[in-house]
């Protein structure tokens, strides 16, 4: 369950999400606003990627309890994340998280899915 993952990297640094391993995001790291992040590794063009989203929407739902929550679809915010231009997003929002996939792109017509948790503010 996501809400049983809150670890601390450290003192001053609660990370919503340190904990999570999931096989199809190998990549996992915290951004400068406290977000985990995690990566794919995999690159499509942007109509796969897309598409994708659907099947990983499913995937995260499945792993991490939120197949209750709603979707919705937005166009992608880069202006908290510098290395990742964001093509579309989708959020699902409980009272504590927020959980985002978003195709972002990597390259010249070159896109990956991510994955962010961020704790909401009370």
């Amino acid at each position: 369950s996501l809400n049983s993952t809150m670890t601390k990297v450290s003192p001053l640094l609660p990370v919503p999400g340190y904990g999570i391993h999931l096989e199809r995001f190998p990549t996992v790291y915290v951004d400068k606003d406290s977000r985990f992040v995690a990566k794919t590794d995999l690159n499509f063009d942007s109509l796969t990627a897309v598409k994708k989203v659907e099947d990983y929407k499913a995937y995260v739902g499945t792993c991490l309890d939120t197949t209750k929550w709603v979707w919705l679809e937005q166009q992608g915010d880069d202006s908290t994340t510098v290395f990742f231009k964001e093509l579309k997003e989708w959020q699902a929002v409980s009272d504590t998280f927020t959980l985002s996939l978003a195709v972002t792109n990597v390259a010249h017509k070159v896109y990956s899915i991510n994955m962010y948790i961020k704790r909401n503010d009370k």
